[in-house]
């Protein structure tokens, strides 16, 4: 019993008086956006932007992907703290951005709305839809010279060796699939798309088993480092609720993987400002996650520290339930 304390941990991030916002990092930061990609071998350009610190130095570089129909707008606040505490953070919009979908209705003449839910499922486990989002990561990783040569002031400041992935939603599942999450897709069986360049992986609100090729052995080879943030009516597309968000922490193999549950968090929350308590709600997400960086970009040990102790980070309006194993 005792060795089973020491390896998963509980603790509360609980309500109390706080300020209104996460505190930012002490470097001032500066956004270049408006950049593209192209890659030839799909015949695509991929659209991005990039928060990074405004101070000489070499820093961690985190790529973060949204959720289905979002755009690299999403989650900026939180890539700017990111970036406010020392990190090269790189938005790309996938083929799926909402931007893009109207960007091209428009053109057609068509109606600009939201897609119906009714084809969402099928959209989500399209395998070419998949691999075409992984390999937009990929092209990210593989393009950094060329991202700084678009942006002079990066020049040196990526530091290459020190790469973590995160994601919401969709963006979640492509964090999880580069980071080694196997999938049984397209008739194959624990498909991997594994990259080595990547450490540690941030997948915000994730899906959890019988979905888009995931089962209870998908998370068995996860090896790398893995921070998942859910909350309490954060509901999946066909209505899971949050023990299903919850799984591919309870099915990754112990060390060093955490799982942080937010009250009244639901699926729009994480990112602020798209629903009551956001800010709070964000902030909560701003705290935990640069001290997952910090802990394993950073290589920080009072950042581990706090990770493998369970306390608090800071105060917050919004409630949290921490777990490690």
């Amino acid at each position: 019993m005792f060795r089973i304390v020491l390896v998963v941990l509980v603790a509360v991030v609980g309500i109390r008086p706080a300020a209104a916002e996460a505190p930012a990092g002490p470097l001032a930061i500066d956004v270049a956006d408006d950049l593209s990609l192209h890659d030839a071998a799909r015949g695509k350009d991929l659209p991005y932007k990039v928060a990074f610190p405004a101070v000489d130095g070499r820093y961690p570089l985190i790529v973060f992907s949204h959720g289905f129909g979002g755009s690299k707008e999403a989650f900026s606040t939180v890539s700017r703290h990111w970036a406010s505490h020392g990190y090269v953070v790189i938005h790309p919009t996938h083929a799926d951005g909402m931007e893009r979908r109207l960007a091209g209705r428009a053109a057609e003449g068509g109606p600009a709305g939201r897609p119906g839910m009714g084809g969402l499922v099928g959209r989500l486990n399209d395998p070419a839809r998949i691999a075409d989002r992984v390999a937009d990561i990929v092209l990210v990783l593989d393009s950094l010279a060329t991202i700084a040569e678009a942006t002079p002031a990066l020049e040196g400041r990526i530091d290459t060796g020190r790469i973590g992935v995160g994601g919401h939603s969709f963006g979640a599942y492509t964090a999880m699939l580069i980071g080694g999450v196997t999938v049984d897709l397209g008739g194959g069986q624990g498909r991997s798309f594994r990259d080595e360049r990547v450490a540690c992986i941030l997948p915000i609100s994730p899906q959890g088993t019988g979905q888009q090729g995931l089962t209870k052995r998908s998370w068995a080879g996860l090896t790398i480092p893995m921070m998942t943030i859910t909350g309490t009516r954060d509901r999946g597309v066909g209505g899971q609720g949050v023990e299903w968000r919850k799984e591919p922490y309870a099915f990754s193999p112990p060390g060093d993987k955490y799982l942080v549950v937010i009250d009244g968090a639901d699926h729009l929350s994480f990112g602020g400002g798209l629903r009551q308590r956001g800010s709070a709600i964000s902030d909560v997400v701003k705290i935990v996650s640069t001290r997952f960086w910090d802990a394993y970009l950073e290589d920080s040990d009072s950042a581990l520290a706090d990770l493998r102790s369970g306390r608090r980070f800071e105060d917050s309006d919004a409630a949290c339930i921490f777990e490690r194993k």
